[in-house]
């Protein structure tokens, strides 16, 4: 058997990265950009007010991203590479039983169905059968369509690893609360670059403690965001999506 040409493995591991990289860019066309994650409430409540208190306030959001929707996708991921798609609608479910308000469950849907529609739309011909078959049970309302499957179904489909959609998954959402900040309180690009840097640690720790755990290990106690999510959900004013 012959070995596949370097240049061809390296080919493929760049665009992989490349693609996981544009995924995981608050800017990228999912809806991310509208959401705070429940910042805003909490800024406006005095919850968060400096960088000290922006850092954990985006170290709990990861933790719990980290310790809830990352377990859910690995399985997802895990389970589709061996052919159990059903596990897919299991691991989505699962999911969106675990967002508690109403706020994290609109963000997770909508940011999901529009990652669904990219993925269809964008899927070079023929569409890989994952893609077809995810796309079809979320527009029939099979299953859900939450944004942690989707971006699951989006790594396996595009040859990403588990430990790097994971890390780009965490790097979405600490990046996502992050732009959040820069637009809601008096907070430099610098001290938010400083935040992201120092939660380097965090990911790796999320990741050696949560890679083998079931759907049944998944936890999201996190009482702050809860109550922050809905002030706002209660608000009359705001910049971001509820």
């Amino acid at each position: 058997m012959e070995e596949e040409p370097l240049e061809d493995v390296a080919s493929v591991s760049i665009g992989s990265l490349f693609r996981l990289t544009q995924l995981s860019d608050s800017a990228f066309p999912v809806g991310g950009f509208s959401f705070s994650s429940g910042l805003e409430a909490a800024v406006a409540e005095g919850v968060v007010r400096d960088a000290l208190s922006l850092g954990d306030y985006v170290r709990c959001v990861v933790r719990v991203a980290g310790e809830c929707d990352c377990v859910a996708m690995l399985h997802a991921y895990r389970a589709a590479a061996e052919g159990y798609l059903d596990q897919l609608v299991v691991s989505d479910r699962r999911v969106l039983d675990f967002k508690t308000s109403a706020e994290a469950r609109g963000m997770t849907l909508k940011m999901g169905r529009r990652l669904t529609e990219l993925l269809h739309s964008t899927a070079t011909p023929p569409t890989p059968h994952l893609v077809e078959q995810w796309h079809r049970w979320v527009r029939s309302g099979h299953t859900f369509g939450t944004y942690p499957i989707a971006y699951a179904v989006a790594a396996l489909v595009w040859g990403v690893s588990e430990e790097e959609f994971f890390v780009g998954y965490l790097y979405g959402v600490a990046s996502s609360v992050l732009g959040a900040a820069l637009r809601l309180m008096r907070i430099t690009h610098v001290e938010t670059q400083q935040i992201a840097l120092r939660l380097a640690p965090l990911v790796e720790e999320l990741y050696t403690h949560n890679r083998h755990h079931t759907l049944e290990d998944m936890r999201s106690f996190a009482p702050m965001l809860d109550v922050v999510a809905s002030l706002h959900e209660k608000g009359t004013q705001r910049m971001f999506m509820n």
